[in-house]
């Protein structure tokens, strides 16, 4: 009984490293972090990312990235410039307006609060890179549209945003990243606060749990988040 029980809180431990809630609550600017490769990243181009303190072995959230011409070495010590809803500069010199649909579709997975069951797979590896993949690719072509493209998550983006009424940026921030030196490295979007519970004692889902249609949620404005 007692080897049955150690076998299960591992088990517990490994679920909760692999699939953290995505809670950037913690950080603020001026902080030292850390991205690294989630273990669903293919490792061709962009998220999911797992972030940590730098120095840190624990995740704190994971990410995707917001700049397809900005960059960082996995592992590397990256400051938080600032957290808001612009980006910060893509390889120009001008700030972006973070896309609502962009920060629609992490809602989404954030939260894992899908319209549509099994859009994105959070249990089975293989399915969860090629979702990872497409996830990413929607978010670039989101915030920098170039073309009509085949690509479910932006189809999901337009249907479902329209039908939830989804305007702004809702829960989702930017963190602008920089390296310690003022190099400029990948913007990466988070939600600063997903609670345990609201204030009504209803419990909101983390990533790898369904939400009911009671516990969705789009927990304000956090323009000025910092």
């Amino acid at each position: 009984m007692m080897k049955k029980t150690i076998v299960i809180v591992a088990l517990l431990f490994v679920m909760l490293a692999i699939s953290p809630p995505q809670n950037a609550n913690a950080l603020q600017a001026g902080d030292f972090i850390s991205l690294n490769l989630a273990p669903w990243n293919s490792g061709a181009s962009g998220g999911e990312f797992a972030v940590s303190y730098y120095g840190s072995k624990t995740t704190l959230f994971t990410s995707f990235c917001v700049e397809p011409n900005e960059y960082f070495t996995p592992g590397e010590k990256l400051v938080v410039q600032s957290i808001g809803t612009s980006i910060m500069y893509n390889g120009t010199g001008s700030a972006i307006a973070l896309n609502s649909l962009v920060a629609y579709l992490y809602h989404e997975f954030a939260h894992n609060s899908w319209n549509e069951a099994g859009i994105f797979n959070y249990d089975d590896p293989a399915a969860r890179k090629k979702d990872d993949a497409a996830l990413q690719s929607a978010i670039w072509l989101l915030q920098y549209p170039t073309q009509e493209v085949n690509n479910k998550f932006v189809e999901y983006a337009w249907k479902y945003s329209k039908i939830e009424n989804w305007t702004g940026t809702g829960d989702v921030v930017v963190l602008n990243l920089f390296s310690p030196d003022g190099g400029v490295r990948q913007d990466q979007l988070p939600i600063p606060l997903i609670p345990p519970c609201d204030s009504e004692g209803s419990r909101h889902p983390v990533p790898g749990e369904a939400a009911t249609p009671s516990e969705r949620s789009d927990a304000g404005d956090f323009s000025s988040f910092s």
